[in-house]
């Protein structure tokens, strides 16, 4: 699904522009990830295993544009891609049609100024207008910010999984599963 640009005021005054992101962003999308994989150990990839090309990302990012049931979106300040999230459905299975899945991340740099809520907020009425009756996201338990973010509108934990994630030192971090009912 296609959301218009949208600038939004963040804390502090500050703004910046929430949009889909189309297959044009292949390349920043490409250089934001990159840039996440190396400020964090929330999420799943190292920047080493993230192999995508250019083209493929396009693709992905098209995909997302011309799917109902999907919104992929960024936010941009200056120029740069600082925060991307989207919502997608769980399936195509008649079973799991009323199951969506939400995923999120924030340059370490604009952290507490409020671009996850302003991406929550559109992920979630994006989500009740697609007729999903849930979200689903799942969270490195020691991701206190998220966490924070995520049970601020409304998702609860239903589930731990140990050792959900095994870093390169050999330690582990558990995982929550999260859901919103809608």
């Amino acid at each position: 699904m296609i959301y218009p640009a949208e600038t939004v005021t963040l804390k502090a005054g500050s703004t910046c522009v929430i949009r889909s992101a189309g297959p044009e962003d292949a390349a920043r999308m490409l250089q934001y990830v990159h840039i996440m994989l190396g400020e964090t150990r929330f999420l799943l990839r190292t920047p080493e295993e993230f192999d995508y090309t250019e083209e493929a990302e396009a693709n992905v990012l098209a995909g997302r544009m011309n799917d109902p049931r999907s919104l992929m979106l960024l936010a941009e300040k200056d120029g740069q891609i600082i925060a991307s999230a989207d919502v997608r459905s769980h399936g195509i299975k008649s079973r799991t049609w009323h199951r969506s899945n939400l995923g999120m991340s924030v340059r370490k740099d604009y952290w507490h100024l409020g671009v996850g809520s302003a991406l929550m907020e559109r992920l979630i009425a994006f989500a009740k207008n697609a007729e999903f009756e849930q979200i689903e996201l799942e969270v490195v338990a020691a991701n206190r910010r998220a966490l924070n973010l995520y049970v601020k509108y409304g998702f609860e934990v239903y589930g731990t999984r140990p050792h959900g994630m095994k870093y390169e030192d050999g330690t582990y971090a558990n995982e929550y599963m999260m859901v919103k009912m809608l």
